[in-house]
């Protein structure tokens, strides 16, 4: 297939499982809650808007696939060649295996679904449900393991790298945080976590660290409006999922520019 072709069929991909996802996600809010409390909280609320969180996802999925350094999956899209004068030969670069592009159109697709959703539900709720974020989990990992057994690209070890390390970190400060008896990295966060790191590890291998300081630079501000807010610093808490997801997309669209 044609890389240009191919690039296409990446983004259109992306955006229609991003469509399928929110759909999905926007009539199966009942049971991935499981919390009748929790579920008029959400649709009294104006943030909970389905058809608006559908929007959202789709317009990060026909954003995030077309910024993704293509030269990881798509080798041709470079456009360079090189000539051997002594032997009369030019050399270009293979043809992309057609695994790495549509799986990352899927991982992304879901995303880019699931981010909003994953956001209002936590403001208002101060939940990340398992039901949204283990079946994302499972299929994002499923997504890398496929990709690095039939793909071309390294960017699914890499992913797949960055997420169990991340895993494995903000778990250990939430062990800490337990055995402290001190506030530090929810559960919920802790699972997310793979999620973030592992579609940064994707775009780059220094997204990771991108994304880490930009999560925690929006944190930080967000923690500080609500200590102003509150006017005092004492049992003052945020919801940290939104912060890592806004920290996953900024950071890894900006890395292939700025690392």
């Amino acid at each position: 297939m044609d890389t240009g072709v191919l690039h296409g069929v990446m983004i259109g991909l992306a955006v229609l499982i991003s469509i399928v996802a929110g759909l999905a996600l926007a009539h199966g809010t009942r049971w991935w809650l499981a919390d009748e409390t929790q579920l008029h909280s959400l649709e009294s609320s104006q943030a909970y808007r389905r058809p608006m969180l559908i929007a959202v996802g789709v317009v990060s999925a026909a954003a995030a696939a077309p910024l993704f350094p293509t030269a990881a999956v798509l080798p041709n899209m470079t456009g360079w060649t090189a000539y051997a004068p002594a032997s009369g030969t030019t050399f270009t670069p293979s043809d992309p295996n057609v695994f790495d592009p549509l799986l990352l159109a899927v991982v992304l697709g879901l995303c880019s679904a699931a981010t909003p959703f994953l956001v209002v539900v936590d403001l208002l709720v101060r939940r990340l449900p398992d039901r949204i974020v283990l079946p994302l989990i499972a299929l994002v990992a499923l997504g890398c393991l496929l990709g690095a057994v039939f793909g071309q690209s390294h960017i699914w070890i890499v992913g797949l790298f960055a997420g169990i390390g991340a895993t494995v970190f903000f778990g250990l400060l939430h062990l800490i945080g337990r055995l402290l008896r001190t506030s530090t990295m929810g559960l919920g966060d802790v699972k997310l976590s793979f999620i973030v790191f592992t579609v940064a590890g994707l775009y780059s291998p220094w997204s990771p660290a991108l994304v880490l300081v930009i999560m925690m630079l929006i944190a930080g501000l967000v923690a500080l409006a609500a200590i102003v807010s509150k006017g005092r610093l004492r049992g003052t808490t945020i919801a940290f999922g939104p912060s890592m997801l806004s920290g996953m997309w900024l950071g890894s669209v900006l890395s292939p520019f700025l690392l």
